[in-house]
Order: C-alpha cells, then structure tokens, then sequence
C-alpha cells in the first residue's frame, strides 16, 4: 500500500530536491536493469536456474515498477512546480501593468 506523504521546501529547492527522489528511481532502474542482463546471460548460455531466472524476472519487474511509481512522483511535483512559477509570473506581471 502507498501513502501520501507532504512536507515543504523553498521554491528553489524544489528541483534538487525531485532530482534526490529520483536517484531512487535511479537505483531501482540500474538493480533491475542488471537482473534483466544476468537472466539474458544465463539464457544464452544456458546456464543458471530456470526457477531463480523467473525470480530474477519477478525481481526485475518489481524495481521497475518501484521506478515508476517514484517518476510519477516526481513528474506531478515538476508539474505543479511549473504551474507554480507560471502563477508567479502572471502576479508579477499584473503587478507590473497595474
């Protein structure tokens, strides 16, 4: 199960800050990127274990979707960053105009 959780960061922050988050979708990629090459190795050469390829797989499967849960974080943070700033921008320039 997922939960939602909030704190804040300055404006400025926002983006170092999303760039820390995704280094574990980082992380989840590369752990499954590598089961994925053991497992193709394994089959080529037909070495290794059918049972633990199909739990390499599984494994793989689920770092990927791990990845991805956390790259759809971070894309509705940029989002709301974006209209944030697109915000600020009309207030400053109606307070120019006004």
């Amino acid at each position: 199960m997922r939960v939602k959780i909030a704190y804040t960061v300055a404006l400025d922050e926002v983006e170092s800050e999303t760039a820390e988050i995704m280094s574990r979708a980082s992380t989840d990629i590369d752990a499954a990127y590598q089961e994925v090459i053991n497992v193709q190795n394994q089959l080529d050469t037909g070495t290794g274990d059918i049972e633990k390829n199909i739990e390499a797989i599984h494994f793989a499967r689920i770092k990927l979707a791990k990845a991805d849960q956390i790259l759809e974080d971070c894309h509705l943070i940029l989002q709301g960053l974006k209209e944030t700033k697109a915000k600020l921008e009309e207030q400053q320039n109606e307070i120019q105009d006004g």
